[in-house]
């Protein structure tokens, strides 16, 4: 019902390594220093670098979209209604009551 533990694990796979000496050797090094050396004498640099298409067929089409317009103003203000916004009930007022508190706290010394 919980985790359950297989018995039998996929076996662990070895991972290959270089060793850190052979890297930086100086034989190694004096080797990649040289073929670079040459490449740029010769000219020839095998790695190819990212560059951008420019003939015609890759360009994109650019359009500008419109420039946008003035709001227009209305024609007319509207009036409201001779009732007003909303129609009342007259006894609305009953629904509310004053309370009888003073405007100023009164503050003890």
């Amino acid at each position: 019902m919980g985790l359950e533990m297989p018995e039998e694990f996929r076996p662990i796979t070895t991972i290959r390594t270089v060793s850190t000496a052979r890297l930086t050797s100086f034989s190694y090094v004096s080797k990649i220093s040289d073929s670079k050396k040459t490449q740029e004498l010769n000219g020839l640099d095998n790695e190819e670098e990212c560059q951008t298409p420019k003939s015609a067929e890759s360009t994109l089409i650019l359009v500008c979209p419109p420039a946008p317009s003035k709001a227009r103003p209305p024609k007319r203000k509207l009036c409201p209604p001779p009732q007003g916004f909303f129609e009342v009930p007259h006894d609305l007022a009953s629904l509310f009551f004053s309370l009888n508190t003073p405007s100023k706290k009164i503050r003890p010394i």
